[in-house]
């Protein structure tokens, strides 16, 4: 029998993940314990490049009441409706090759937060490989590939781009227009497409005036067909949730122990 040990946050094995069992037909058999799924998701999110601000973020924790618009509740209502049907529905969702593209003018309204907690949810149900980055890290990271020193070459970072599972691209369209930004992004967006890798974006700017940012008119093309589209609430509530985890460190820190 397993000797249980404080390593397993369980205590159902001793740290190694594997459970030593004895089967109905005597025979002696290794049982992979949960403590190892666990660490594998684990790993998984932290490889995904979430951002620690949402770590803990899931589409059930996705906050309603924190708008204070009416029809801004309605929209996030529908908004938390739909990112759960399509984690629910994810295989059918990649069949179809259709990922989500989180859009509204006003920043601070919840998009990044909800594209993150689908993938936190898609991670912890699929064990998917994620990858989340910003638009304008892409181009960083491709910049850096262009001095003879860099460790990697661009078309080595712009595979990781195409072939991740889940591809998460926040703030999409803030970077600088130009032809050289439009083709990387045909570029990515069309082994994605090709291939049914979902990619889900968030974004300022709605589908349909995608064609401003990028005139060529590919990119846009692309997104429409990969993608369906969620309008977020006009609503910024950075701030609100900011100051309600203030008041909650406050209350769990800072107001301890005063006499």
């Amino acid at each position: 029998m397993t000797m249980v040990s404080d390593k397993c946050m369980y205590k159902e094995c001793d740290g190694t993940g594997l459970i030593h069992v004895i089967d109905s037909n005597l025979e002696s058999l290794m049982r992979i314990c949960r403590c190892r799924k666990d660490r594998e998701v684990t790993i998984k999110l932290q490889s995904a490049n979430i951002p620690l601000d949402f770590i803990e973020c899931s589409v059930e924790n996705f906050e309603i009441e924190v708008y204070k618009d009416k029809s801004d509740k309605q929209k996030a209502k529908f908004v938390k409706h739909a990112a759960s049907k399509f984690v629910e529905n994810y295989d059918e969702c990649k069949s179809l090759g259709k990922g989500l593209y989180l859009f509204s003018e006003m920043t601070g309204s919840g998009k990044s937060r909800l594209a993150v907690s689908i993938a936190n949810d898609l991670i912890k149900k699929y064990n998917l490989n994620v990858l989340y980055t910003s638009s304008i890290d892409i181009f960083t990271e491709i910049k850096k590939t262009f001095g003879s020193d860099s460790e990697y070459k661009e078309h080595e970072v712009l595979k990781a781009y195409k072939m991740a599972e889940l591809l998460i691209i926040d703030d999409f369209g803030v970077e600088k227009s130009s032809e050289w930004a439009e083709s990387i992004f045909t570029q990515i967006l069309e082994e994605r497409m090709n291939n049914r890798k979902l990619t889900i974006f968030t974004s300022n700017i709605h589908t349909e005036n995608l064609s401003k940012k990028f005139p060529m008119g590919r990119v846009q093309s692309r997104i429409q067909k990969m993608t369906f589209p969620l309008a977020m609430p006009e609503e910024s509530i950075r701030l609100i949730l900011s100051e309600k985890d203030n008041y909650k460190l406050f209350e769990e820190i800072f107001s301890k122990d005063i006499i």
